[in-house]
Parts: structure tokens; sequence; C-alpha cells
């Protein structure tokens, strides 16, 4: 099957012999620093779940043990709750050392008050960006021009579904989905496949309030979504999408407009993917591995796949790309900015760090690292197959530039603005009209004074 997660084992086999050359060749910039005698206490921040958590503790000791002198603290939180305690402690000048952050939050904290900048300490070497893309680069700076952190994993967003269904209702005469489709092209997919579906199952989840849907349809009908921190799309292209998930959701594609934000919220083994109750959904194909396991224990035998978002009508990708990184409190101390420093080094350049990791939080920005993880024999095939979409998007792959509390008000306002429409308290015209006026007022109230 195209794009099927079994699929990866002879890529892996093929790449093994280059990959393992390339990955040991990148250890070598990596053993000056577990190489110097270090001291210092310092904190690091990140945000996850139980999986996450336990990789980071991991690839924490394994940094300690090498470097015995120096001790990290732990400071993990929910994505949500993690933003809110670090816009606290900014405001405190209590900000940790080693801040994990995101392209898409950057803008807020891209001050040289609250982060250090850093091109002065990749100039002289003393952090190592040996590998990163500089396109990846370039997103991990500020208005303002300066570096404010050092990306370690991309990640992107993109559609899950259930290949069983598939399999079903190809059987019963749909035809394979085969990459690029255009989005009317999905939704036709959709309709055929909902017609082969048991009572009560839908084709998809309405994503018609999800912002991670959302910016591709913009793009790949080019157009962008912001330009600085003004919103840049227009009105017709908000018309289209909201027009697009009505319709399906009045077709029956989708489920209704109460289970749709009950879904969107529900734990993945109570969710319609995971319970065969719906075949596809959106979801960060990071998270493959996490809801396959899920999956196994509430619907054995059930696999979960990953594909891209449509393309426009005229072919165009308009996925987006974000990086997830690690950068320095403006408060950390000249005593401490050597061990944050290898701390950083260590967590983005370490082949056996990055092997731990897993690109839990975005394919590691390394290209060699990642085709070490998708050679190596070890790598499940849900990571293999994250790593393999996101190498067949990226060179067309379109980044948002989020301004300053951009994404936080995209998912506000979009979430509230459809949720009208599908509950028909607005027509499709008004909640055009309404996204782009109130989202337009956030950003203006979120620029920076």
């Amino acid at each position: 099957m195209t794009n099927s997660v079994r699929a990866g084992a002879t890529r892996r086999l093929f790449l093994a012999g280059t990959a393992i050359t390339l990955a040991l060749s990148v250890t070598a910039t990596s053993l000056p620093v577990a190489a110097q005698d270090l001291t210092g206490d310092i904190r690091f921040s990140w945000w996850g779940g139980q999986v996450r958590n336990d990789k980071t503790d991991r690839i924490i000791q394994l940094f300690e043990e090498q470097n015995p002198g120096v001790t990290i603290a732990r400071e993990n939180a929910d994505f949500a709750p993690y933003w809110e305690r670090l816009t606290i402690q900014s405001t405190g000048n209590n900000q940790p050392c080693a801040i994990t952050m995101q392209t898409r939050w950057l803008a807020t904290y891209a001050r040289p008050d609250i982060l250090m900048p850093l091109d002065d300490l990749v100039a002289d070497g003393t952090l190592d960006v040996t590998g990163i893309p500089e396109s990846v680069m370039s997103g991990a700076r500020g208005a303002d021009g300066n570096l404010y952190m050092i990306p370690h994993g991309v990640f992107y967003f993109a559609l899950m579904y259930n290949e069983q269904m598939l399999e079903d209702a190809i059987a019963a005469g749909v035809e394979p989905l085969e990459w690029p489709y255009t989005w009317d092209e999905y939704a036709d997919h959709l309709r055929a496949v909902q017609a082969t579906l048991s009572d009560g199952a839908v084709a998809t989840h309405n994503m018609g309030r999800e912002p991670d849907a959302f910016v591709p349809w913009v793009q790949s009908h080019g157009e962008k979504v912001f330009d600085g921190s003004k919103v840049a799309f227009s009105r017709d292209i908000a018309i289209a999408w909201f027009n697009y998930w009505e319709t399906l959701r009045n077709e029956g594609v989708t489920e209704s407009p109460e289970e749709m934000i009950s879904e969107n919220s529900a734990l993945v083994e109570e969710s319609n993917l995971a319970n065969a109750r719906g075949y596809a959904t959106n979801r960060p194909p990071n998270q493959l591995g996490s809801v396959q396991t899920v999956v196994d224990t509430v619907s054995p035998g059930t696999t979960i796949n990953t594909r891209p978002y449509p393309t426009g009508p005229d072919g165009t990708i308009g996925m987006d790309l974000g990086s997830n990184g690690i950068a320095i409190g403006a408060n950390c101390t000249a005593e401490q900015l050597p061990a944050t420093t290898a701390w950083i080094n260590f967590w983005t350049q370490n082949p056996e760090a990055a092997a731990i990791y897993q690109s839990d939080n975005g394919v590691v920005a390394i290209p060699e690292l990642a085709a070490a993880q998708a050679a190596d024999p070890e790598t499940q095939p849900t990571q293999v197959r994250h790593i393999e979409l996101y190498q067949q998007v990226v060179d067309d792959a379109k980044p948002v530039i989020w301004p300053a509390g951009g994404y936080q008000a995209m998912t506000d306002v979009l979430n509230r603005t459809y949720d009208a429409v599908a509950f028909g308290q607005l027509s499709v015209e008004d909640g055009a009209d309404q996204l782009i006026a109130e989202l337009q007022q956030q950003l203006d109230q979120a620029a920076p004074r």
C-alpha cells in the first residue's frame, strides 16, 4: 500500500551503511564538549508527556555522567502551561538558563532582556550548529535579526488515517489516494470512503476549526498567512475554507458540531480514530508512535498511518514547517554559560542523545542524524514514517513566520469563529469577516511596544 509504515524497512537497510558513517562523523563534533571539565548548576525546561520526559531524563543523565561537575534541574510541563509558566518566569527575570523554544512562540520572547542573542556564541564556535540547514536556522531569528535559539527538531503537521478502513474501502471499489492530491480530490476521496463505513462512523474529523489544517489551505492557494504582524490571507480564502468543511459536514462526512468540539480535546484512547469511528483526522506525525501504541490496546489489529495535507488546485504545497530548539535565558550568568552551551551542543549534536530522543519533538534537525535514525533497524516503523514523510515535503514546504501571539490568536479566533459557523450562529461570510477582524485585533494587542 502507498505510504505504508511497513514500507520503511527496505529503505532503512539501504541507508544503513551511509547513515552510520555519517553519524560517526558527527560524533567528532561533540567530543570536545564531553571532554571539557565543566561545573555548574543549570535549569532546563521543556514541555511534553511522560514518554518525552523519560527520554529527556535519560539524555540528561548521560550528559551528567560525562560531565560530573554539572547538575541539570528538570522543569517540565504540558504544552499550554509551559508557556504560561515561561511568561511568568520571564516577567520576574527567573527563566531557566536552557529553555526549550518553538518558532511559533519565539516572537513573544525574542528580546535581549528575555533571551540571550546567540550569534556571537555561534561565530566563535562556543555553540556548534554544524549540519543544521540554513533554512532551519533562519527561522530561529527574531524580528530584530538576532539568533535566539538553536534548532534541534523540525516539526510539521499532517493527516492521520486508519489503514484498515482504507483497505476495506479499496476492496469495495474506492480508488487509492495517490500523492499529490488537491483539496477537492481529497474531499471526493472522503466521500467515497464514507459510503463504505459502518453506521455511526465518519470519514473525517471536521478540521474547520483547526489552525494546523487552515494554514496549509491558505498557503496551497497561493496566499500568505501573515505579513509581519498583519493578517495577510483574504476574505475569499476564509470563506472558501468554511464552505469546504460545511459542505462535508452537511453531507454527513464529518461528525456533528458537538462531537467536533469533544473530539478535538479527546484523549487518543477516546478518539474516533482510535476506536474505528473515524477514518481520518489531523495530528502531528511525531505522535504517530504514541497513537499507534494506544490503538494497539483499544483496537488490536488496527494500523494508523500518516499522509501530507492536500495541495492547491495548481499543485502548490502549503505545508508549514517549524522548529523546536533551545534558547538561553538572558539572566543566565557567566558562570553558568559554559555548562549551558555544552548542554545545547550535546542535545543537538550527540548521536547517542539523538538516538535516545528519536525525533520525539520534531525530526532531528541534522539530516545525517535523521538518516541514521531512519536506517536503524531498532527504530520503530512509525518513527521511520515520520522521518520519511518529512523528507517527502521538506523541499517544497512553506514555513510560516508567526508574529508575537500569532499562533495563540489563530487558535483562539479560528476555534470560536468556525464553531459559530458550524452551530448556525454565523454565516460563512460573517465568519470570515470575524476571523480576520478579531485575529488582527489580537495581533495588535500582542505586538511588542
